[in-house]
């Protein structure tokens, strides 16, 4: 029926004039347990059915989502989309999409069938995670597991025509010891093997942190070397790698504007964009137009190198298209638009251990496990704010001194990123509400940052 539905969406828009259009059919069980005060206390699956359909008349564009999709509810749907796309004013923003034919190669390990069967074990891997946070010293713990599986049929009026499985899974747990002592662990993937582990160490890595962060006080303002987990790093670099995005640099929401063949970091930290790496919540065959995904080098040898690129923005800066074209909803506006987007944004692996990286921190330097609230004064310069959460500790003579709290990162991105004086080993994927990208990296430290008080 897959085949169908997407196939009845490309005949009708067609046959009411469309020159171009796009079909892709999402499909499968999607489920949620979330949990606090150490109890799960919502656990629920929804069966997702979502058909999106991009159509052109010339550079007139529109695009709608059909929920739950019927043949007669696309036949509607599609034809009244096609004659508001007359009416609509040529669109800046669009210039064509691929009209080459292609065929695509399968990604390992998109896919594992253990999915399958998760639902019924999953509440007991949950509980697990927190007890393991209470049996090292959190007094309580909360937070949220995503699972599921999904179906993506792609057809497109050029007859670029591709399917793929994927299957994944997302925990965010935080555990407390009191109101102002906790610490948090992520965990995302698409391989079950070590899933039950996983989670398991997520939830005594954040009781461990919560237990340590005990008896904080407010930190001194001033210039610290500070420590990045990669649940921080993802954040503050992503803006970077984000940011090699010719829509962002068009919105004035990049830094990196006319920064592109400078060294922005030491020579040691490369950054890709990878839709092939199997854990990848972002990787995928063929992007929404059908062109087949590849890797985009980002920053190489700490060299801003690249953008991501579709067919509309490869026309506008005289490139090939990189294989990354979505349709995006924008800061979650609900509209969406033919645009590029990043994959998975993969950093090189270092040198060091966490435990070396502190351990070789002689001055006072502070180790920062989690942020939230990232703003920016100055996007095009990339100022910014961010404030620490949960566990946060300060470093005096290659170790652990004490937890602080009440601190805020203010800072300047590309300043920041060429004063990156170690990189760890201990890369890990970080997909959250604070990090929207998948992205694959390493605890990072960074020399000499700006660190005032939150509160006085």
């Amino acid at each position: 029926m897959s085949n169908n539905f997407t196939e009845k969406a490309l005949e009708v828009a067609q046959k009411e004039g469309a020159t171009e259009v796009i079909a892709r059919l999402v499909e499968g069980p999607n489920y949620q347990i979330r949990f606090s005060n150490s109890n799960i206390d919502i656990s629920k699956q929804w069966d997702q059915s979502m058909l999106e359909v991009f159509l052109a008349i010339g550079k007139k564009v529109t695009q709608v989502d059909i929920q739950d999709p019927t043949i007669p509810k696309i036949e509607q749907v599609v034809s009244q989309a096609t004659k508001f796309a007359k009416r609509m004013p040529d669109s800046d923003m669009y210039a064509t999409m691929e009209s080459k034919k292609h065929s695509y190669k399968a990604i390992n390990g998109l896919y594992d069938k253990t999915i399958e069967s998760f639902p019924e074990k999953a509440p007991e891997m949950v509980n697990v995670a927190i007890q393991k946070a209470l049996e090292v010293g959190a007094e309580r713990v909360a937070g949220v597991l995503y699972f599921g599986k999904t179906k993506s049929d792609l057809l497109t009026s050029y007859g670029n025509n591709g399917s793929y499985d994927s299957s994944f899974y997302r925990m965010t747990i935080r555990s407390f010891v009191d109101f102002e002592s906790s610490g948090q662990d992520i965990v995302v993937g698409r391989n079950m093997a070590n899933i039950e582990k996983q989670l398991s160490q997520a939830g005594e890595n954040a009781g461990n942190l919560a237990k340590m962060a005990v008896g904080g006080k407010q930190g001194k303002a001033g210039t610290y070397d500070i420590i990045l987990s990669p649940t921080v790093g993802g954040n503050l670099f992503g803006q970077i790698t984000d940011g090699a995005n010719p829509l962002m640099l068009l919105l004035n929401m990049s830094p990196l504007g006319d920064h592109f063949g400078e060294q922005i970091t030491p020579e040691n930290f490369h950054v890709v964009d990878d839709p092939h790496i199997s854990e990848g919540l972002g990787s995928k065959p063929f992007d929404v137009e059908g062109t087949p995904t590849s890797k985009t080098p980002i920053i190489q040898n700490g060299v801003l190198v690249g953008l991501i690129h579709n067919t509309t923005s490869g026309i506008m800066m005289q490139a090939e298209s990189t294989g990354n074209s979505n349709l995006t909803s924008f800061f979650g506006s609900g509209s969406k638009f033919l645009a590029p987007e990043p994959t998975n944004m993969v950093y090189g692996i270092g040198d060091y251990s966490l435990e070396e990286i502190i351990a070789e921190s002689k001055k006072p330097t502070i180790y920062i496990t989690s942020n939230w609230y990232t703003r920016y004064t100055n996007m095009i310069e990339g100022e910014f704010s961010t404030i620490p959460r949960d566990g946060m500790f300060l470093i005096e003579n290659g170790e652990i001194k004490k937890p602080v709290r009440k601190l805020r990162i203010s800072e300047n991105l590309l300043k920041m990123s060429k004063r990156v004086s170690a990189v760890g080993k201990d890369r890990k994927q970080i997909y959250w509400w604070e990090v929207y990208t998948p992205t694959f990296i390493p605890t990072i430290k960074i020399a000499d940052c700006n660190i005032s008080a939150a509160t006085q």
